[in-house]
Parts: structure tokens; sequence; C-alpha cells
């Protein structure tokens, strides 16, 4: 048994804004209308569970907690932990160390980050980021409990898998395994968190995440899964994840469900026992998921899925242009993101399409092509993002080398920035650009009433106040 007392900790919010930290997922509230439950941590307190770790979790971000009070919380409960145990991002990294830098310097703890920054920035984040002692590169749910085993925290060249100092010294151990057999995780401890924070934005529902599946072999070149997960794909057995799910519907009353995975659709009899499960058990369930388009191309199974409570999948569609789809190593043709549009409007699962502007190679033409492109296929919904390189992928590199980057600023890498400039691309062009594609797709009055129809008349109106200024501020009155 571990002589740790450990506080798993998802960060307080930044500037009073809920940040998603987890895995791939990495943005602010706006950009999707919430922030995902911290999958992450809850299974990690499993684990410590499980292992009789002593423990305490803190949702800071949903609980809208700021240092000082989770300070003064721990110690009302007279916990002091000698270990902070933390999700990071990209743009994150510096505002959450800061923050829970408090609570190392109140209870004299140790502080380890997880997540894709540091996995694709080890050596990098220590050095620039002194209160952080341990880095957890990959997954970090077996690397944590290795960490509070036999005194592994005072002899750190043991453990795989971490980066760590010793003084003025940074050392990056060997990597760790990923894990092969995902049934062997415990369920999440949901029951730690406050589920009621959880909401899925326009429908006002309670949501969970199941995670279904890890890695993706596609390595798109923009995309942190293989600093996460690798590329090689690894899947739970779709029964397991079934009664995954019936347990947390029975448990915690909750219909709604994310399954969580770096390519949930790329298995098609995965697909198709999960939604034979479901269906079987008659569990009235609604799910929505992220997909490629070209997992997509059996309409029959598409139909099996809704019939088995999909709900809405997101697609990266990226750009409508092959030359920038092949530059980015995205491995998709134009004609299959089409058809999977149309076979999903066509079974009545809603489509929600991500694009990303400002891609090195592209033009200011041919992002207008692009929200063309958004515009003639029947998509429900559309986020345009700006190409954002992160630290550790690929597209990263590119830039650094082609001499891209304008600014290498941590917290500017995220999408409400832009920060690369090419001969023919520059910030204004690309955020004129983005806010152009906003404004097309979302004021046309076919959308309005088609989102309308997918909401109901009581959620549109519920929840119209609180979108549409926070619409109106960031494309119609925002300052050029």
């Amino acid at each position: 048994m571990s002589s740790h007392a450990v506080l798993l900790i998802n960060p307080p919010r930044i500037n009073g804004l809920s940040w998603t930290r987890e895995g791939r997922c990495q943005e602010k509230e706006d950009v999707l209308g919430t922030a995902k439950p911290p999958i992450s941590l809850a299974l990690i307190a499993s684990l410590l569970r499980e292992n009789n770790i002593e423990f305490k979790l803190l949702d800071a971000t949903a609980l809208n907690l700021s240092p000082a009070k989770v300070s003064n919380m721990l110690i009302e409960s007279s916990f002091h932990p000698d270990v902070i145990i933390f999700c990071t991002t990209t743009a994150t990294v510096l505002a959450d160390t800061k923050a829970l830098s408090i609570l190392k310097k109140k209870f004299n703890s140790k502080l380890i980050a997880f997540g894709a920054h540091i996995s694709g920035a080890p050596k990098e984040t220590l050095e620039k980021v002194s209160d952080i002692d341990i880095g957890i590169i990959g997954e970090p749910e077996y690397t944590v409990l290795d960490l509070l085993s036999n005194g592994n925290l005072e002899n750190l060249s043991k453990v795989h898998g971490v980066v760590w100092r010793n003084g003025e010294e940074i050392f990056i151990n060997r990597n760790r395994k990923w894990i092969e057999d995902l049934d062997k995780l415990p369920y999440p401890a949901w029951d730690l968190f406050p589920i009621k924070k959880y909401i899925l934005p326009f429908i006002n529902k309670r949501y969970l995440m199941i995670e279904t599946s890890r890695g993706c072999p596609f390595a798109c070149d923009f995309c942190v899964t293989p600093l996460c997960h690798g590329l090689g794909f690894r899947e739970k057995q779709p029964e397991n994840v079934v009664n995954e799910i019936e347990y947390l519907k029975t448990r915690f009353g909750v219909r709604y469900f994310n399954l969580f995975g770096d390519t949930v659709t790329l298995n098609k009899k995965f697909v198709d026992t999960f939604c034979d499960e479901v269906i079987k058990r008659n569990l009235d369930i609604r799910w929505l998921t992220n997909t490629r388009a070209d997992t997509l191309t059996d309409i029959d199974l598409v139909k099996k899925m809704k019939s088995a409570g999909c709900w809405m999948l997101s697609i990266g569609i990226e750009s409508s242009h092959e030359k920038t789809l092949l530059n980015m190593q995205k491995k998709l043709k134009a004609d299959k993101i089409k058809q999977a549009i149309y076979i999903l409007r066509k079974t009545g699962i809603l489509s929600f399409g991500f694009f990303i502007f400002g891609y090195p190679g592209e033009t200011k033409h041919d992002m207008y092509e692009t929200t063309r492109f958004a515009l003639s296929v029947p998509l429900d919904y559309a986020n345009f993002y700006p190409a954002v390189p992160y630290p550790g992928t690929s597209f990263y590199n590119k830039c650094v080398q082609e001499g891209y980057l304008v600014c290498e600023s941590w917290e500017k890498m995220q999408y409400s920035s832009y920060i690369l400039q090419t001969k023919d691309l520059n910030e204004d062009i690309v955020k004129k650009a983005i806010s152009h594609a906003y404004l097309r797709f979302y004021l046309r009055p076919r959308f309005m009433i088609k989102h309308i129809m997918n909401v109901g008349l009581i959620n549109f109106l519920s929840g119209f106040p609180k979108y549409s200024l926070k619409f109106l501020e960031k494309y119609i009155f925002a300052k050029e």
C-alpha cells in the first residue's frame, strides 16, 4: 500500500473560462459549448481506489473552484496532499501550473502533469515550467500507479514514461508501452465527480464519456493523438462498452453518452456488434462520437447506428481541397466526405463538420472555397478552426523548419489564435476567412429552421440568448 496522499485535480478555470484538457481534445468551452468530463482523471481515480491509495479528486473547472477555495477545502477535510496530479494542454500549461503551484507550496507537494503537451514537449516543458516536478509521457494510468509504488517517487529512474528533474538536470526515461488490453482498465470513477455539471449544449442534457478505443493509424500531421495514444489501434470489446453504458444509465440515470476514442468507427465489426447489443438490451440511450468520413460507406450499418441511439457524428473534414488534405497527410478524398454527409442526412443522424483554415500552402481563395463546400453539403453544424501547430506534431516541426511560426507562445497555440505566416496567409486574412465562414453558415434561415427542428423549440429558446450573444461578440462585434 502506498503511503502517499494524492490530489487528482482538473485545474481551475482560466479567466473565467472552462477548458477541455482531455487527450487530443484541448479547447475552450466556447469552441463546442461545453468542457468535456475529464475521463483520464476518472480512470486514474478508479485505479488508485482499487490499489488502496489515499486520494481526493476535484474537478475545479466544473465546480469553478479557485486555488484558494481548493486549499481551504483540503485543510477543512484534513487532507494534506504530498502529490498533486493534473491534466493540462499546450495553451493552459502555464496558467494551470501557476494556479496549482499555490497548492504545491502550501502543502509541500510534488506536482505531476500529464497530457498531449507534456508528451509532445517533455524536456522543454520542465525547462520552461519550473514548478512541474514530473511529467508523464503517453498514457498516464499505469504510470501513475508505478510512480506511487515501491518508493519510486524517490527513485524516478526506475519508472518508464516520465520526464523528471533532479536539481538543474532533466531526465527523460524510456517510453512506457501502450496499454494493449483496454478492457482491463476499470470503469471511470464518475461517482466522485459533479456529473450534474456536464451538460450537452443546445439540448441541455447530462452526459458522460465512454471510452471505446485508443490510437489512430492515419497520422494526420496536425493531430496530437500519436502523442497521447500512439498509432496502433486498440479497442474494447463492444459488449464491455455496452455493459459500461448500462451500468452508468442505471447508476446515474444518464441517457446521453459521448463515445470517446481516436477513431471510434474504424472497425465496422465493433460498430455492428455494439449496435446489436444496444438494440437487444433496449437501452433507450442517445450517443454521439467522432468519425472518419471514409468509414461511413455502408448505409445499412449507419441506419443500424441510428436505431441504436446514434444522435450526432462529428467528421474531421479539414478542407475541400485534396492538395491540402494530402499536405496534412489526411488520407481522405473529397468524394468520401460528400458521400458520408449525404448518408447521415438520409438516415437522420446529425452531422458536425470540422474544418481547418490557414494550413500552409492554402490561399485566401482556397479557404473561401472550403466555406462554399460547407454550404453546399447538408451539414447540420460546422466549426472552422485556424491551423494550430501543437509541439511534438510533425506539423509543428514543419512550421519551425519552414519559418512559418511568428509566435512561439504556448498560450497562443489554441483555436482563438493564428500564429503562422506564409507568403499567402497571415493572422488577419485567416481570422477574416473564419469569421466569414461562421457568418455564412450560421446566419442562413435554412440553418435556423433545421436547428430548431434538431433541438426542439424549448431548447432553442432557452439556449438562444446565451449562444447568440457569444456568437455576435465573437464574429460580428469583434474588433479587427
